[in-house]
């Protein structure tokens, strides 16, 4: 408060320029800080990932919240915090109701922290309340230089670039609705194109709208196992 007032004196800033100097880099350093400190999680998988993410409040206290949803080949800032110490930790697993049978996957081996079936808020994930259960998490540790970044990946599957990762977990979305798009690859050939052609006339959705295309499609995949049960 006591910088800012003295900052706002016109005589006092015209005498010292090399304080207002000062003053602007501070705030352009810690800002710069700010941004780069966030944790960013990026899903390189073909599956759409739920994710919950734990960070270091005290030496003792690990925070953990949940769940987000990120879908293949998208990144998500899950929580907006910049740490001043300790570490961030994540947990990502398949989401089993778009997830074909068999191919369930789980991303954590490192830290263990409490959670819940639902979104929740735990303001210490090392204590497991009765309706919490304790997971693993990766330890994504700070680096000032670089957003914090966790790469979720799957250990067989593995895509060239973005595009071809969003590609695949259409493919794979659209083969539990039952289209054949044949091999599952990231490709968008024929098979592929032709199916997405008739969902997209049906809900006026047109070329590669991957924001829309990942929603409608879990809705369609939800109506027809409520329509089998």
């Amino acid at each position: 408060m006591f910088t800012s007032c003295f900052l706002l004196n016109p005589i006092v800033a015209f005498r010292t320029p090399w304080v207002q100097r000062f003053a602007v880099l501070i705030a352009l350093a810690l800002s710069h800080g700010s941004v780069q400190a966030r944790l960013e999680v990026c899903n390189q998988t073909d599956l759409v990932l739920m994710v919950a993410v734990g960070y270091d409040t005290t030496a003792e206290r690990t925070a953990s919240e949940g769940w987000w949803r990120i879908y293949p080949g998208a990144c998500e800032v899950p929580v907006d915090l910049a740490l001043l110490s300790g570490a961030y930790y994540v947990h990502a697993e398949s989401n089993p109701k778009s997830t074909m049978p068999g191919d369930a996957f789980s991303w954590g081996e490192q830290r263990a922290l409490c959670v819940q079936k639902i979104d929740f808020r735990n303001a210490d994930g090392n204590q497991c309340a009765n309706d919490e259960i304790a997971i693993k998490f990766n330890t994504i540790e700070k680096n000032w230089r670089n957003t914090n970044r966790a790469d979720v990946f799957h250990s067989t599957r593995k895509y060239e670039n973005q595009f071809r990762t969003k590609m695949a977990g259409i493919q794979r979305l659209l083969s539990m609705l039952g289209y054949d798009v044949g091999v599952i690859d990231g490709v968008a050939g024929e098979k592929t194109i032709t199916a997405l052609n008739e969902i997209g006339r049906e809900n006026q959705i047109f070329g590669f709208d991957f924001e829309r295309l990942f929603p409608l499609l879990e809705q369609l995949i939800a109506k027809q196992q409520r329509l089998n049960n």
